[in-house]
């Protein structure tokens, strides 16, 4: 392991409409220590050729799957195959401003042991280029067991956000292969937040592309599986069963307001209504909507 080396693991598969823009934000980056990863994961466009184009620069490494094995397994490859103490995640269609890396690697060397993780905001853009928003981020809770209750309730965290202590992952494990719904960065955020504490940087440091491509279309199903996960940690973690009512009512909530912004109403309504009679928290949500609206 290099002391200082950032690792930067990015998944690829069928990418060629995204790997100039996201190699060229690793390029940019101010904190030059890096590597970059690609793993290609049986693609059959012109990614790989894409790629080669950059490997004059040795600091980025070609890696190839003998098939296709999903994000997940192709993820731990790029980990496994990397050396350096901390590790990123870029996605083959996201990019970062050029101070991400400094900013995380400054605080992870001023803060010492205290933190396992860091993440920030971002900026999502989506197909039509018309729309931006900027996503700020939940900030973690001050404690182990305070922050892991709130990582139970919602997925805090975008992966192209994260900055990540290499020694974390040789404890808490790597990405769990068998999940192929899209859960798998929550699942491993669960497991870290169990042992280490979470910085959060309130500050815009990356960009994550939403389009037809995305991994993460289907939202109803990783609704219903993200649920189940984070049951099976509070079985698993002794946590207060009663979180498992506002856990549900959080994700029915947030699944509503997200089918209204798609003008799917009678989804949106049922499901918003769902949330408030499961639990309290759902009407908590409701009026920290209204209260950011108006």
């Amino acid at each position: 392991m290099k002391k200082g080396l950032v690792s930067i693991i990015t998944p690829v598969y069928n990418g060629e409409d995204f790997l100039d823009r996201c190699i060229k934000s690793v390029l940019a980056q101010t904190y030059q220590n890096w590597e970059l990863l690609l793993i290609d994961d049986g693609s059959v466009d012109d990614s790989t050729r894409i790629i080669e184009a950059y490997l004059a620069d040795d600091r980025i490494k070609l890696l190839k799957n003998e098939s296709n094995s999903g994000i997940p397994a192709t993820r731990n490859k790029g980990i496994v195959n990397s050396s350096g103490e901390y590790i990123a995640l870029l996605d083959q269609d996201d990019e970062w401003f050029p101070d991400k890396l400094q900013k995380q690697v400054q605080v992870f060397n001023e803060q010492g042991n205290v933190y396992g993780l860091i993440y920030s905001n971002l900026e999502v853009r989506y197909d039509n280029g018309d729309v931006t928003e900027r996503k700020k981020e939940i900030e973690p809770e001050p404690t182990i067991s305070d922050n892991l209750e709130l990582m139970l309730l919602r997925n805090l965290i975008s992966s192209p956000t994260v900055l990540i202590k290499k020694e974390v992952l040789d404890e808490v494990g790597l990405f769990d292969n068998s999940i192929k719904w899209g859960g798998d960065d929550y699942d491993l955020w669960i497991r870290i937040a169990h042992k280490y504490k979470f910085f959060y940087i309130d500050e815009v440091l990356s960009i994550r592309y939403e389009h037809q491509q995305n991994y993460s279309a289907d939202k109803k199903r990783m609704m219903f599986r993200t649920i189940e996960l984070a049951e099976k940690y509070i079985r698993e973690f002794g946590v207060n069963p009663d979180i498992k009512k506002r856990l549900k009512s959080n994700h029915y909530y947030r699944f509503g307001i997200e089918s209204l912004k798609k003008r799917e109403m009678l989804t949106g309504v049922s499901y918003i209504l769902k949330s408030i009679f499961v639990s309290k928290q759902g009407i908590k949500e409701l009026v920290k909507t209204i209260r950011n609206r108006f």
